[in-house]
């Protein structure tokens, strides 16, 4: 991971795991079980409501997904005072996945800037590629306290 910051505090993804705080994340399967150092990584076991009349997993719920494993990955590399918001998202399916499926999701940040950051997430079943994501988010400082 690029930073542009020299040695940044680092928060405590701790209370936002499993879920990162939506529940539904919870809903549809997500459950994150590490969140530090500018990435993130959980499974995402979809439930039977995550697909489409067909059974495959909606291609539009990658991207929430993916979104939430950046936006983790990326809160555990900034500053406490810092946040972020996703601009762009773009997700790619190749893989697909059914209800029931155990995917493993990462999340990485692939530079810190100070306006904007840049990550990746995927999803993977038995080592196989499902699905990838890459993102471009806006980079939200807290103004510094007037004395």
């Amino acid at each position: 991971m690029q930073t542009e910051d020299p040695a940044p505090r680092r928060r405590d993804m701790s209370r936002h795991l499993p879920h990162g705080g939506m529940p539904l994340l919870e809903r549809l399967g997500v459950s994150f079980s590490r969140a530090e150092d500018g990435s993130s990584e959980g499974t995402w076991r979809p439930a039977a409501e995550s697909c489409n009349p067909n059974g495959a997993v909606q291609g539009g719920l990658f991207g929430a997904v993916f979104d939430a494993a950046m936006s983790m990955a990326i809160h555990s590399a900034l500053p406490p005072e810092d946040s972020c918001v996703s601009l762009e998202l773009k997700a790619s399916t190749p893989g697909g996945a059914r209800a029931g499926d155990t995917l493993r999701l990462t999340g990485t940040v692939l530079r810190l800037g100070g306006t904007a950051i840049f990550a990746e997430a995927t999803a993977t079943r038995d080592g196989e590629l499902v699905a990838t994501c890459s993102g471009t988010f806006l980079r939200r400082r807290k103004p510094p306290r007037l004395a």
